[in-house]
């Protein structure tokens, strides 16, 4: 990845919100990365409805706008789809996906992960403790478990810390497929991380082969928090 940007916006992925990317701020600016964050529609302090993936797309164009000048994209989970769809904004000059989803073309997030087969010789991770809402328009992620499907790196304090702030996920945003693929026209960095129980490794690599660029981080699913100094360096390069 080369430095092409002083500024970073970073978009959260399902059940999160902006608060997931904290730890993240101060050693990013050591390296001289002015760190941006969001909170997409109905997400932690969003007051919005919960929308869909072209509906979190555009806000994350929309906060490009408001940075108004060459930014590096990063996505983590879920928000790898949002980036690849968001990505084309012309202030965005690179693309950075943490353990996150990067679709093919026509691909949903449901298409690229667990409808995906994971070969004989892989380890099948947990299984995510997640259920439908009775209406059936949104997807929780229960408490029993997602400690360690989520965060299985992270000391008891922040797991426990992190778990009480998950929010609901519309079910349509796993559904839909990106409108457009950023990744063809803009340069990417895929960051796999190597103990992940939520997006397994192996998947990881195999979506890791349409980047520019991959690295691997030995890190949960949840690097931000577990190993924030090391995931900053990935993202600028260092």
């Amino acid at each position: 990845m080369t430095m092409s940007a002083e500024h970073v916006l970073l978009v959260h992925g399902a059940w999160h919100g902006a608060w997931c990317w904290d730890r993240m701020i101060e050693p990013l600016g050591a390296l001289g990365l002015i760190a941006h964050t969001l909170d997409l529609p109905g997400h932690g302090e969003s007051t919005a409805p919960l929308g869909d993936l072209h509906g979190d797309a555009d806000a994350v164009r929309g906060a490009l706008d408001g940075i108004g000048a060459p930014t590096l994209l990063v996505g983590h989970s879920y928000g790898g789809m949002v980036i690849t769809d968001a990505g084309t904004h012309d202030a965005v000059t690179e693309l950075v996906y943490v353990c996150a989803f990067m679709p093919a073309a026509g691909m949903s997030l449901l298409d690229e992960g667990p409808k995906q087969e994971l070969p004989p010789d892989q380890t099948v991770a947990p299984r995510a403790p997640v259920a439908l809402t009775d209406d059936g328009t949104a997807i929780v992620f229960g408490p029993d478990g997602a400690a360690d499907v989520l965060y299985n790196d992270c000391d008891d304090a922040t797991r426990q810390w992190a778990v009480d702030k998950l929010d609901h996920q519309p079910t349509a945003s796993f559904d839909q497929a990106p409108r457009t693929l950023a990744y063809e026209t803009k340069p990417s960095t895929y960051i796999v991380c190597t103990d992940d129980r939520t997006i397994h490794p192996w998947n990881q690599r195999r979506m890791s082969a349409r980047a520019t660029a991959v690295t691997d981080l030995d890190a949960s699913h949840s690097p931000f928090l577990s190993m924030p100094r090391e995931l900053a360096a990935c993202i600028a390069g260092r």
